[in-house]
């Protein structure tokens, strides 16, 4: 099958991309050929609250792109749509995660030749913040595209309210295999320098209003009174100031439990911040599924999340992992069950489920005769 795929992709970062390049590899690998159409401009610069939208390093990569579509260019995206037909793909997908891009994206499918199938990945049905018109532009999304796939069921079901009739199916965010797998506790220390007689806790990712970092840092009051070999990580850059979060750790002084890695971590290092942690913590607030959880899953290191959207989907309380109302002393109560637990146990489960979430499975459940 000749498959066209529409999404960011390196040099840009962040988690979209990772995924559509570990979903391109996947699909080469079961023999289909795979154009990947990414953006010459993505977001305007004034608009993006990081550092910079793209990688630093040139890294090697093994599926080639071709950077077209500008964002905010009408014209741009008829000639984009021309590319594509020219190409004269079986199936094209589209990623969706924003409103801002669905005028782009809905009008380029809406041009591409009607009898080429359409299909959205859709990451988010709402962004995490809330913009104006967003229902309606996703809504003329959906109906520029002949079927959806989700990450979790809690997607699929902000779906049916929009557009109850529309096509589509929910699967699971599958755990990522380009960052590597898991290793000694104490050399991933060693690595980036942290004391291998303290427990960490791990927040990783970008730091964001809706992720709860204040609930988490309002939870350690506890857990460093009963634990005083514990500490926090928080390691990512943030997208909105750091001010009220530092705030909170003086105020509660946990200036010497919690330690600040502000920065965008390469995907070389990402497994040894995993692999010396003893829990990753997802205290959100709201959230559609985690790209951090599947990182966890990858790196066979036990969760203590927050119970909310499609975050505890794939998670058994106690049994794999731990739920959490979002609140702090609930969290504080739920880590600390998780550190006396039999961790071991817990990551037996893991790998059992591991061999579940993988990229094969979930290209195969795309291009199955349901959807395709």
């Amino acid at each position: 099958m000749n498959i066209v795929l529409i999404g960011p992709f390196f040099p840009y970062r962040g988690g979209i991309s990772d995924t559509n390049q570990e979903l391109c590899e996947s699909l080469i690998k079961t023999g289909h050929k795979v154009d990947v159409i990414t953006f010459k401009l993505q977001y305007p610069s004034f608009l993006f609250p990081g550092k910079t939208q793209f990688h630093k390093n040139n890294l090697k990569q093994n599926v080639r792109s071709s950077r077209i579509i500008n964002s905010i260019n009408p014209f741009n995206w008829i000639n984009t749509s021309k590319v594509i037909n020219d190409l004269n793909p079986d199936l094209v997908i589209s990623c969706y995660w924003t409103a801002f891009l669905a005028p782009c994206l809905l009008v380029i499918n809406n041009i591409i030749n009607n009898k080429i199938k359409k299909i959205g990945l859709i990451h988010n049905a709402y962004p995490h913040e809330k913009s104006i018109f967003q229902k309606t532009l996703f809504k003329k999304y959906l109906k520029s595209i002949n079927e959806y796939v989700t990450f979790s069921k809690n997607i699929k079901e902000e779906i049916i309210k929009i557009s109850p009739f529309q096509k589509g199916v929910s699967l699971f965010h599958p755990v990522p295999e380009k960052f590597g797998n898991p290793i000694e506790k104490y050399i991933a220390k060693k690595k980036i320098g942290l004391e291998n007689n303290i427990r960490y806790l791990l927040f990783f990712g970008l730091i964001r209003e809706y992720k709860g970092l204040d609930i988490l840092l309002k939870s350690m009051i506890e857990i460093i009174k009963k634990n005083s070999d514990v500490k926090l990580l928080i390691v990512g850059e943030n997208y909105e100031p750091l001010k009220k979060y530092h705030d909170l750790v003086y105020k509660y002084k946990l200036e010497k439990s919690v330690s600040f890695i502000n920065k965008f971590v390469n995907q070389d290092e990402i497994k040894y911040w995993f692999c010396s942690s003893e829990l990753v913590i997802l205290p959100y607030k709201n959230a559609s599924q985690s790209g951090i959880a599947s990182l966890a899953i990858q790196f066979e290191i036990p969760i203590v999340s927050s119970d909310v959207g499609g975050l505890s989907e794939f998670i058994i309380d106690d049994k794999d992992g731990f739920l959490s109302k979002p609140d702090s002393k609930e969290l504080s109560n739920k880590i600390l069950i998780a550190l006396n637990s039999d961790l071991n146990s817990i990551k037996k489960e893991i790998k059992i489920k591991k061999k579940e979430l993988t990229w094969t499975n979930f290209t195969s459940l795309i291009l199955s005769s349901k959807l395709c």
